[in-house]
Protein backbone atom coordinates (compact mmCIF):
# COMPACT_ATOMS: atom_id res chain seq x y z
CA UNK A 1 0.00 0.00 0.00
CA UNK A 2 2.50 2.41 0.83
CA UNK A 3 4.52 1.85 -2.44
CA UNK A 4 1.52 2.54 -4.37
CA UNK A 5 0.90 6.01 -2.40
CA UNK A 6 4.52 6.54 -3.11
CA UNK A 7 3.84 6.17 -6.90
CA UNK A 8 0.89 8.27 -6.39
CA UNK A 9 2.40 11.64 -4.78
CA UNK A 10 5.34 11.30 -7.40
CA UNK A 11 3.31 11.29 -10.16
CA UNK A 12 1.49 14.52 -7.95
CA UNK A 13 4.09 16.13 -7.59
CA UNK A 14 5.17 15.84 -11.05
CA UNK A 15 2.07 16.94 -12.65
CA UNK A 16 2.49 20.02 -9.93
CA UNK A 17 5.59 21.37 -11.54
CA UNK A 18 4.67 20.34 -15.03
CA UNK A 19 1.84 22.81 -14.61
CA UNK A 20 3.69 25.30 -12.98
CA UNK A 21 6.26 25.39 -15.78
CA UNK A 22 5.50 27.89 -18.81
CA UNK A 23 4.96 25.83 -21.99
CA UNK A 24 7.71 28.12 -24.06
CA UNK A 25 10.45 27.52 -21.34
CA UNK A 26 13.74 26.86 -22.97
CA UNK A 27 16.66 26.71 -20.47
CA UNK A 28 20.30 27.20 -21.70
CA UNK A 29 18.74 28.77 -24.72
CA UNK A 30 19.50 32.62 -25.40
CA UNK A 31 16.80 34.37 -27.51
CA UNK A 32 18.00 37.71 -28.94
CA UNK A 33 15.88 40.85 -29.96
CA UNK A 34 16.01 41.72 -32.91
CA UNK A 35 16.28 38.39 -34.46
CA UNK A 36 18.01 37.98 -37.70
CA UNK A 37 19.27 34.97 -39.56
CA UNK A 38 21.92 34.79 -42.16
CA UNK A 39 18.82 34.10 -44.74
CA UNK A 40 16.99 36.81 -42.78
CA UNK A 41 18.67 39.40 -41.38
CA UNK A 42 16.86 41.71 -39.29
CA UNK A 43 16.85 45.41 -40.39
CA UNK A 44 18.52 48.60 -38.51
CA UNK A 45 18.87 51.89 -40.06
CA UNK A 46 22.27 52.87 -39.82
CA UNK A 47 21.16 56.82 -39.27
CA UNK A 48 20.38 55.95 -35.41
CA UNK A 49 21.49 53.38 -32.51
CA UNK A 50 19.23 50.09 -31.33
CA UNK A 51 19.10 48.03 -28.43
CA UNK A 52 20.44 44.72 -28.43
CA UNK A 53 18.14 42.59 -25.62
CA UNK A 54 19.14 38.89 -24.36
CA UNK A 55 16.91 36.38 -22.45
CA UNK A 56 17.69 33.45 -21.46
CA UNK A 57 15.14 31.13 -19.16
CA UNK A 58 16.78 30.14 -16.01
CA UNK A 59 19.67 32.16 -16.18
CA UNK A 60 20.54 35.06 -14.06
CA UNK A 61 23.93 35.95 -14.70
CA UNK A 62 25.62 38.22 -17.12
CA UNK A 63 26.03 38.57 -21.10
CA UNK A 64 28.64 39.59 -23.01
CA UNK A 65 28.03 40.78 -26.95
CA UNK A 66 30.00 41.62 -29.54
CA UNK A 67 30.20 42.33 -33.32
CA UNK A 68 31.97 39.19 -34.80
CA UNK A 69 31.54 39.67 -38.66
CA UNK A 70 31.60 43.45 -40.10
CA UNK A 71 32.60 47.22 -39.02
CA UNK A 72 29.31 48.78 -38.59
CA UNK A 73 27.88 47.79 -35.92
CA UNK A 74 29.76 48.20 -32.46
CA UNK A 75 27.90 47.22 -29.12
CA UNK A 76 28.54 49.86 -26.93
CA UNK A 77 30.20 49.60 -23.13
CA UNK A 78 29.83 47.90 -20.84
CA UNK A 79 30.32 45.01 -22.93
CA UNK A 80 28.83 42.63 -19.85
CA UNK A 81 25.42 43.25 -18.80
CA UNK A 82 22.31 41.61 -17.52
CA UNK A 83 21.41 41.32 -21.00
CA UNK A 84 20.69 44.63 -22.66
CA UNK A 85 23.47 47.00 -24.89
CA UNK A 86 23.28 49.74 -27.45
CA UNK A 87 24.39 49.04 -30.69
CA UNK A 88 25.60 52.21 -32.74
CA UNK A 89 26.57 52.53 -36.13
CA UNK A 90 29.69 53.68 -37.13
CA UNK A 91 30.63 55.86 -39.94
CA UNK A 92 31.75 55.57 -43.49
CA UNK A 93 32.09 51.78 -42.87
CA UNK A 94 28.27 51.64 -43.26
CA UNK A 95 27.77 52.74 -46.59
CA UNK A 96 28.36 49.54 -47.75
CA UNK A 97 24.91 48.53 -46.37
CA UNK A 98 26.35 45.05 -45.66
CA UNK A 99 24.91 42.19 -43.07
CA UNK A 100 26.61 41.95 -39.81
CA UNK A 101 27.00 39.39 -37.13
CA UNK A 102 26.18 39.76 -33.52
CA UNK A 103 27.26 37.33 -30.97
CA UNK A 104 26.08 37.05 -27.83
CA UNK A 105 27.32 34.86 -24.82
CA UNK A 106 26.29 33.98 -21.37
CA UNK A 107 28.99 32.79 -18.44
CA UNK A 108 28.09 29.35 -18.95
CA UNK A 109 29.58 28.98 -22.54
CA UNK A 110 26.32 29.11 -24.54
CA UNK A 111 26.15 31.47 -27.45
CA UNK A 112 23.74 33.01 -29.82
CA UNK A 113 23.90 35.00 -32.71
CA UNK A 114 21.97 37.47 -34.45
CA UNK A 115 22.43 39.35 -38.20
CA UNK A 116 22.18 42.48 -38.81
CA UNK A 117 21.57 44.04 -42.22
CA UNK A 118 21.97 48.20 -42.49
CA UNK A 119 19.86 49.79 -44.45
CA UNK A 120 19.47 53.64 -45.09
Amino acid sequence: MKSAQRVFLSLTAAGALAACTHSNYMPNVIQLSPKGTASHPADQSIAKSFELIAVEDGYTGEFSAQTIVGTCWVVQAPIMTGGAWTVVPQGSSCSHLDTEKIQVKDTNGHSAVTYIRSVQ
